[in-house]
């Protein structure tokens, strides 16, 4: 693997997808992004450029010499996990594996189905749907409750406070709300979700986010 030179590249990936990635696309269903997007041009240059490497000097350069209107240019380049194209999971090197292979992504959505009948899944939704309505739909807004966004703090300025309804209560304690409804769990709550054998974590992602703190310096 090697760094990408800028200098270098040849502008045949403005044409098309490299002709190995339309191939790889087609055999297993994956739709490529338009090549006039700027997610395209980097999916593009990337495929013409098997074995190479890029870092964030180097999207903020291809960014820059080929005007792509964006806030952060790694993110054109770090995404394609999500497509389905397995890609770098070294920090700070962005690149498609290659020979092509299939992203986690793709091989968790391929063939996905309800274990279940049609009627027996829409059975389901509605209950969910139900729940939904009856735990924070319906709730008079007099039942509303004020609680801490972030429960580890003593911060009882408004930026740390949220609105909820009751049914949120019992999450207070153990979780961070980013807002009335998302949640995560505070860094004790993980800790010992991981002991217990609760955690919804994998391993890889566990040391990802070990490895994260570490290079930050925590």
């Amino acid at each position: 693997m090697e760094p990408i030179n800028i200098d270098e590249i040849s502008e045949d990936f403005q044409i098309d997808f490299h002709r190995d990635l339309i191939d790889f696309a087609k055999e297993h269903d994956i739709k490529l992004p338009k090549l006039t997007s700027g997610n395209g041009m980097a999916l593009s240059v990337m495929s013409h450029n098997p074995n190479k490497y890029w870092t964030r000097s180097d999207t903020d350069k291809f960014v820059e010499k080929y005007q792509q209107d964006t806030k952060d240019s790694i993110q054109l380049f770090n995404k394609h996990e999500q497509r389905g194209l397995k890609s770098s999971s070294e920090r700070g090197k962005n690149y498609l594996v290659f020979p092509y292979e299939l992203s986690k992504k793709h091989l968790m959505r391929k063939d996905f189905k309800y274990d279940g009948t049609e009627e027996q899944k829409f059975e389901e939704i509605n209950k969910l749907k139900s729940t939904i309505q009856h735990d924070y739909i319906d709730v008079p807004n007099e039942n509303w409750e004020l609680g801490h966004k972030n429960p580890d703090t003593t911060d009882n300025s408004s930026n740390n406070l949220v609105l909820q309804p009751p049914i949120q209560g019992k999450y207070r304690d153990n979780y961070i709300f980013l807002d009335p409804l998302t949640k995560i769990p505070t860094p004790k709550k993980c800790i010992s979700d991981v002991k217990s054998g609760n955690s919804p974590y994998t391993t890889e992602q566990l040391i990802e986010l070990r490895d994260g703190l570490i290079s930050l310096g925590l």
